[in-house]
């Protein structure tokens, strides 16, 4: 500070001739006046081990599952929130090779009441604020089964990820995987976010929009597969581990 006064003295006395004496003997009593000194500013970070609600993708408002029974949720920081039940809904016994979509998942809205249908979903939270990546994978433990009749040869699919996020950015976006699965095989993958990528909430659809919603997973059974009456059923394990490897 007295370097800058100094300076700016010579300048002036060599412009018009102004005493050198009078102006350092000013800056250093305001100095010794005024003074400096600092303060601080601080916040502290605790874990967030709450549980995230459901939300609608598109406002990030809370809504409410209308499954009578929705997939219990696990705790955060690192979490999945909601994951869509899968339902074929009621066929036909057909000797013909046949192909089955899923009903599209019913919410309803936290606060108007309001129910709305839209894309089957899991909604993942990541808030360890670690940046450190994750990744969700699904198994289905065994064949669709009524007592003791399995669907032989049926297979489950997942397609046309689409994944929304208010955080969604070109380098914090995961990637969304379409997924054939295989009763009692390997699981596979669905969101995997690398280091840096995920953090907040994050939501993949299955199909874009309604429309797309509606033929995006679906249930393929050969024609040759023996089919009595009844509900056919599987356990899908949906894991979520903090890194992406």
């Amino acid at each position: 500070m007295k370097k800058t006064l100094t300076l700016t003295a010579t300048s002036l006395a060599a412009v018009v001739g102004l005493s050198l004496v009078a102006i350092p003997a000013y800056a250093e009593e305001a100095v010794k006046d005024g003074g400096i000194t600092t303060s601080k500013g601080d916040i502290t970070f605790e874990k967030n081990k709450g549980t995230t609600k459901p939300k609608d993708p598109d406002t990030g408002k809370p809504v409410i599952p209308v499954d009578p029974d929705p997939v219990v949720p696990t705790n955060g920081p690192l979490s999945i929130d909601y994951i869509s039940n899968v339902h074929f809904g009621t066929q036909k016994i057909s000797g013909s090779t046949e192909v089955y979509y899923a009903t599209l998942d019913q919410v309803k809205d936290a606060e108007s009441g309001a129910i709305s249908e839209r894309p089957n979903m899991v909604q993942i939270t990541d808030d360890r604020g670690t940046n450190a990546g994750w990744k969700l994978t699904v198994k289905q433990e065994a064949q669709f089964k009524n007592g003791s009749s399995e669907l032989d040869g049926a297979v489950l699919k997942f397609e046309n990820p689409t994944l929304k996020s208010s955080n969604k950015s070109a380098t914090n976006t995961p990637t969304a995987k379409a997924m054939t699965l295989s009763p009692a095989g390997a699981a596979s993958d669905v969101m995997i976010a690398n280091a840096n990528q995920g953090m907040g909430t994050w939501f993949d659809q299955f199909g874009a929009d309604q429309d797309s919603g509606k033929q995006s997973i679906s249930l393929t059974v050969p024609g040759d597969t023996a089919k009595v009456e009844g509900k056919y059923e599987t356990t899908l394990t949906w894991t979520l581990t903090d890194s992406a490897v």
